[in-house]
């Protein structure tokens, strides 16, 4: 439910895409990358088949080599027709895309009704294609361009319902409306449509688009999948420029993911080992998470995304215990969580404070006057209300990552004597007045515990009066805290000591994304040190 929960929440606030490769094209009989190669090598203008088995199994390869043979033998046939070196490359390029368009469309119907009866889910994705900013499709042919068309039509609609797009340094507008992008070349159905001029084909054209994305020609798409949420679909993760730029943003972009469709004929023929190695696999290099879907499911998935938000509420609580997901990261000074959260911007996240700080809150606890600490305490009381508020409005469903949590308060408390005073405090600036039903929101405590003498070097840098023995006593106090919540299973401890940033950012995405949650319940806990103090 997390991964429909994020993919729902991306999509609302228009961020979310869909990527497509050759997989979804198989049961509307377009043929395999190997099976379209095999068909061109046996095309009576090639005659190749011999190339077949001696290919090594690598398609690329395959790919240039049947090029070369047909742009020799085109080239033998009209070197004395008089023409120049120009229109003899053009006439060659229009030649060999007629012959990959008849072997791409050999038994795929003719007829769109008849294709769209052959489609399992895709007509169930066209409603999220047609809302969001844009869908990438590293396939040739025409299919959701013709499939949204029908649906136009039948909407009774006076546009087609999408445009479509295939240059490399294309500038990507941000508005909705079934933009479609081609980045490996665009060959429609009818030869009177307008193909794109070139095709990434073969072994040359892969090189080149890979050096281009690193030059930065594919600087648009890069950026798309940087900043957008997508699920590829029908991906089997073989195109070099789409796996470069995955790993490019999962470098650049350590807390930001998407999801990866494994298509399942049969669940029945499914390995637990395979699958599983396959995801991790996925995560730890692309930051992929994994989905693996019969095509009943991919279907369901899409109508999830697109549910209208009290129906799909009403859906979630009858059939799983939680659709809101809040995991509060909280750790002593300069134990790196603001870094941390701001890593996961595609969640809903919520700062370390809502306004700016009160005065003298960069001070250790012990260097305040009482005057300081109770205008410090106020304040904090306040900020706690308020981004409770905050969760408590957007409670229905979502994935929220939030720097610091409630209790954190008591840390920074050095009289153990007045914790019962400061959660009496806590208590009535969130139940004030006739709001007596209202509770700090539970979630997922995550705990970035560091090496004291760390923590203190880099708080002498962010301008924090503190030292390594102040943070070790505040570290240890926070602890106490926490490890008093219940359930047990609602706190994680993620030892930060000598892993980069990137590294703590991936394993507490592997919290989010893959560990069962459990909530913890913080207003109990604020009670019962209400009554009981330091020792409840």
């Amino acid at each position: 439910m997390k991964a429909v929960v994020h993919m729902r929440q991306q999509y609302e606030r228009n961020r979310f895409g869909l990527v497509f490769g050759a997989g979804i094209g198989l049961d509307l009989r377009f043929p395999s990358w190997v099976s379209l190669l095999q068909r061109i090598a046996r095309h009576p203008e090639l005659a190749a088949d011999q190339l077949i088995a001696g290919s090594g199994g690598n398609s690329t390869t395959l790919a240039q080599q049947l090029y070369q043979i047909y742009k020799s033998k085109h080239e033998t046939a009209t070197l004395a027709d008089g023409k120049s070196p120009k229109m003899r490359e053009m006439e060659l390029r229009a030649k060999w895309r007629k012959i990959v368009r008849e072997c791409l469309y050999r038994d795929v119907a003719s007829d769109v009704d008849e294709l769209a009866n052959s489609d399992k889910y895709l007509r169930s994705l066209l409603p999220i294609i047609k809302k969001t900013p844009l869908t990438v499709t590293y396939n040739f042919d025409d299919t959701l361009q013709r499939l949204l068309l029908r649906d136009s039509k039948r909407n009774g609609e006076r546009t087609r319902g999408y445009r479509t797009l295939w240059s490399g340094n294309v500038q990507l507008n941000a508005r909705a409306g079934g933009v479609i992008y081609h980045p490996n070349g665009f060959l429609p159905h009818e030869e009177r449509e307008r193909p794109s001029d070139y095709l990434v084909f073969a072994e040359d054209s892969f090189a080149d688009q890979l050096i281009d994305s690193m030059a930065g020609r594919y600087a648009s798409l890069s950026t798309h999948f940087s900043q957008t949420t997508c699920l590829l679909v029908g991906i089997s993760l073989q195109d070099p420029t789409l796996k470069h730029m995955l790993r490019q943003s999962a470098i650049h972009f350590p807390g930001h993911f998407h999801y990866l469709v494994r298509y399942v004929r049969d669940p029945a023929e499914r390995d637990s080992v395979c699958d599983d190695s396959d995801a991790a696999a996925n995560f730890n290099v692309y930051n992929l998470n994994t989905l693996f879907l019969t095509a009943e499911e991919i279907g369901a998935l899409a109508t999830l995304i697109t549910a209208d938000k009290d129906e799909f509420t009403a859906f979630a609580q009858e059939v799983v215990p939680h659709s809101s997901f809040r995991f509060f990261v909280v750790g002593s000074v300069a134990a790196g969580k603001s870094t941390t959260v701001g890593h996961f911007r595609s969640m809903l996240t919520q700062d370390e404070w809502t306004e700016e700080r009160a005065p003298n809150m960069e001070k250790a606890p012990e260097l305040l006057d009482e005057e300081q600490k109770k205008a410090i305490d106020a304040w904090v009381a306040d900020q706690v209300s308020q981004k409770n508020l905050n969760l408590i409005n957007t409670a229905s469903s979502g994935i929220h990552v939030i720097d610091r949590a409630p209790l954190d308060a008591f840390a920074f408390t050095l009289d153990k004597s007045e914790w019962q005073a400061k959660a009496t405090l806590l208590r009535r600036a969130i139940v004030p007045g006739y709001a007596a039903n209202r509770k700090l929101m539970p979630g997922h405590v995550i705990f970035l515990k560091n090496n004291p003498e760390v923590m203190a070097e880099r708080a002498i840098s962010l301008h924090k009066k503190t030292d390594a023995e102040k943070l070790q006593a505040q570290q240890s106090e926070l602890l106490h805290v926490y490890e008093r919540l219940r359930p047990a299973e609602g706190v994680t401890v993620v030892d930060a000591f000598q892993k980069t940033p990137d590294e703590v950012v991936k394993e507490v995405a592997r919290i989010i994304f893959g560990l069962e949650y459990a909530e913890a319940d913080m207003h109990q806990l604020l009670l019962d040190i209400e009554a009981r103090g330091y020792d409840a």
